[in-house]
Parts: structure tokens; sequence; C-alpha cells
């Protein structure tokens, strides 16, 4: 694995119209590439509080969109998260 990368990102709650920003810990797990999201929690907000939501594993599928790693499906999650990702990788 290599270091983690602090991503930032809109979560847009369907269909409420409501948008939260978010951060989280990218961890690219490296011999099956995906990224392991944890420690998601509201941007701004102290460092030392619980994540709002559960860890995730997304990647890349064949025709280049984020997805779940256990069902292969893209989720606003996982797009939110993955563009991000990609953001931050063409900055490098």
């Amino acid at each position: 694995m290599t270091a983690p990368i602090q991503v930032q990102f809109d979560f847009a709650l369907a269909p409420s119209g409501l948008t939260i920003h978010l951060r989280a810990t990218a961890t690219l797990h490296h011999s099956d590439p995906y990224y392991v999201i944890d420690n998601i929690q509201v941007a701004g907000q102290p460092d030392h509080q619980p994540p709002v939501l559960p860890e995730i594993e997304i990647k890349k599928n064949k025709s280049g969109s984020w997805v779940h790693c256990d069902s292969e499906k893209e989720s606003l999650l996982s797009v939110a998260v993955g563009a991000a990702i990609d953001n931050i990788e063409r900055k490098k």
C-alpha cells in the first residue's frame, strides 16, 4: 500500500437536493488496484469525530467508472470520491 491521501468531495443527498462537503482518507491497495476509503467525515469539523459513513472500497472498472469493489456498481458516493481521487492524481 502507498501513503494515504486526503480527499475532499461534495456528496449529494438525492433526491433532497442537499449537498454535504466531506473529507476522507483514501489508501491505494496495489495487488488488486482499488482504494480503501475510510474516516469519512464532514469537512470543517474537528478531526476526532466519528465517521459519518462506513469504510468503502472502490475501483475503476473497464469503462473508467468508479464502482464499489463488492457490487461492481456505481453509487453517488463512489463517483464523488473517485472524481476527487482523479483530481488529485492529475495534479501529481
